[in-house]
């Protein structure tokens, strides 16, 4: 038996543990739920008051900024909130590394290269956090958020005007442009370029003062259309459907001639020194093959890409009223430059401009525009040792001639093109015989076209003659 000491004793040792292990449990559940303090959407910037957030904001970088406004509707809000505060010009206008004054003489030109890099990075970060903290928003009220913040940026507009002039500026502004509407539907984007044109520039009041006078009569505002289209919309693009949309959406609202004049001013040759367009380039022929391809190579491109649309609003009849047009701006081109840029285009406009010719019976037209095509094609033969181009071209003459009704059309159309092809050949000849006929091209050189047309006349013959179509 015990006693009652014994058993008063168990009694105590019994409690002091009860007691013990009911101190542990309710200290780990206070540990578990009692001991963290929740803060809600707007996480730990609950407890710092918003001047405080503010400053934590414009310390952050403009991506990390960007990923802090997608956590929590409340912090998108306040973000977009603090980029609406005069403390937001902070994040909004670049902060440039400056440069130490005893190797700024060193560094000049780098100093500048560096400089370009950094505003660039800028705009494409500054597009990346007013996509994020807009995301939620109507794309309307996404694009009046883009005025705000461009707004606040006209200032540093002109500050990289003056350091690097207006085309760069603008190559900015599309960098921005580009960032901020990745990834958005057609009909958004297209939004976003009308609110951007009647908005942010003149550039329909200035493209029509210069579609409705004669070419060159405003040569700034041809420069102000080709560079805001092509650095804010066009040479952005990532691949060649954005910029079949960006063009289309720039020409849609005009009829063919001014679309053609258009094309022209955006893509067409300009003087080195001052970037006005050069008119005048194209109804002249410098030499036998007409001008040098880097000189048509962005207008053809263009082009190219204007053929891969075929719908209801823009289809093949459209793009060869368009060359048509482009052709007589501002007078008629030489032939041997109307058929450089067709060799440029491609089988696919070459035959839709030349078929188009084919079928409305225009064959003293299609001859002569014939021979120089071949011409073309021949020469960059002779170039790269390659007969490719050539006979590229017969297979489109075979084309061509399968489109003409009847058997004397054909006849006629074949008759004349050895026609044209018999003429130059003489006046080649009696051009090498005269000094100073009018060519600035050396004997050599003309001998070399005349080799050149001999050699690809006796091509285009043999095919004929093989395929039995004459």
């Amino acid at each position: 038996k015990f006693s009652e000491k014994d058993m008063a004793a168990n009694i105590c040792k019994f409690m002091r543990s009860v007691k013990h292990y009911k101190t542990r449990r309710t200290n780990n559940k206070k540990t578990q739920n009692g001991g963290r303090k929740e803060f809600g959407a707007f996480g730990i910037f609950s407890l710092i008051p918003q001047e405080m957030c503010f400053r934590v904001y414009a310390a952050l970088p403009l991506v990390e900024l960007g990923n802090l406004a997608l956590t929590s509707r409340a912090l998108r809000d306040s973000v977009l909130f603090y980029l609406h505060t005069k403390q937001g010009i902070v994040s909004i206008v670049p902060r440039l590394l400056d440069v130490p004054s005893r190797i700024e003489d060193e560094l000049k030109g780098t100093d500048l290269a560096g400089k370009a890099i950094q505003y660039m990075t800028h705009f494409g970060e500054l597009g990346i956090l007013t996509k994020r903290v807009s995301c939620l928003l109507s794309t309307k009220e996404r694009l009046r958020e883009v005025g705000i913040i461009l707004d606040k940026l006209k200032d540093t507009h002109m500050e990289i005007c003056l350091q690097f002039g207006s085309d760069f500026a603008y190559s900015c502004y599309g960098e921005f442009l580009h960032v901020f509407v990745a990834g958005w539907e057609d009909d958004e984007k297209l939004r976003a370029y009308q609110a951007i044109k009647a908005g942010a520039s003149c550039l329909d009041e200035r493209m029509h003062k210069v579609l409705h006078t004669a070419p060159g009569s405003h040569p700034w505002f041809e420069r102000y259309i080709r560079v805001f289209c092509r650095e804010i919309f066009l040479d952005k693009a990532s691949d060649r459907q954005e910029k079949l949309f960006w063009l289309t959406s720039i020409l849609k609202p005009w009829p063919i001639v001014c679309k053609a004049r258009l094309l022209y001013i955006i893509y067409g040759p300009v003087f080195n020194e001052s970037g006005f367009i050069n008119w005048d380039i194209m109804t002249t022929c410098p030499t036998f093959y007409g001008v040098e391809d880097a000189v048509l190579r962005e207008l053809s491109e263009a082009l190219e890409i204007l053929d891969t649309e075929h719908s209801s609003k823009w289809n093949e009849d459209d793009l060869v009223s368009v060359i048509e047009e482009l052709t007589a701006i501002p007078s008629d081109w030489c032939l041997e430059n109307i058929a450089k840029m067709l060799k440029l285009c491609g089988d696919s406009i070459s035959f839709a401009v030349l078929g188009s010719k084919a079928v409305n019976g225009r064959v003293h037209e299609l001859s002569y525009l014939g021979y120089y095509t071949a011409q073309a094609a021949g020469h960059d033969d002779m170039v790269n040792g390659k007969g490719r181009k050539i006979e590229s071209f017969m297979s489109l003459i075979k084309r061509l001639l399968a489109t003409m009704p009847g058997y004397k059309n054909k006849i006629s159309f074949a008759t004349s093109l050895f026609n044209v092809w018999e003429e130059n050949v003489l006046t080649l000849a009696e051009e090498m015989q005269i000094a100073g006929a009018g060519r600035d091209e050396s004997p050599e050189e003309q001998e070399q076209a005349l080799i050149s047309t001999v050699h690809s006349l006796s091509r285009v013959a043999a095919f004929l003659l093989k395929d039995s179509i004459l």
